[in-house]
């Protein structure tokens, strides 16, 4: 959650409302750019690429990376934060890639810059 000056600063600046409790445990509804179901081996305009996002059967947000600041192989499908994780990152100083790295929120690699937040 948000620490309560920011949340008083946010809210007097931009009229920022919180969310609440119960929103901020879900997941962030990214936008769905990719279809798994389209995927052909053969074909690289079916391969997913840096943010795409899709949906699983489960209802879960699935985000692909791959890394554009390190050499570790971590490339491949993690699950969407949490409203409650993005809002914190989008008035913090400190944001993390899907691989745990803490950067910052502008940094390549960090959630807000893969799922196009800023």
């Amino acid at each position: 959650m948000l620490h309560p000056i920011t949340a008083e600063i946010a809210r007097e600046i931009t009229g920022y409302i919180p969310f609440s409790e119960e929103e901020a445990c879900e997941q962030f509804q990214a936008d769905i750019t990719y279809d798994p179901s389209k995927f052909d081996a053969e074909d690289e305009d079916t391969h997913p690429v840096n943010g795409s996002v899709y949906r699983n059967k489960q209802g879960v947000y699935r985000c692909y990376w791959k890394p554009q600041c390190t050499e570790e192989e971590l490339e491949g499908w993690y699950d969407v934060p949490t409203n409650e994780e993005i809002e914190e990152w989008s008035f913090d100083s400190v944001c993390f890639t899907p691989g745990d790295d803490e950067v910052e929120p502008d940094h390549p690699d960090s959630w807000l810059s893969i799922l196009a937040l800023i």
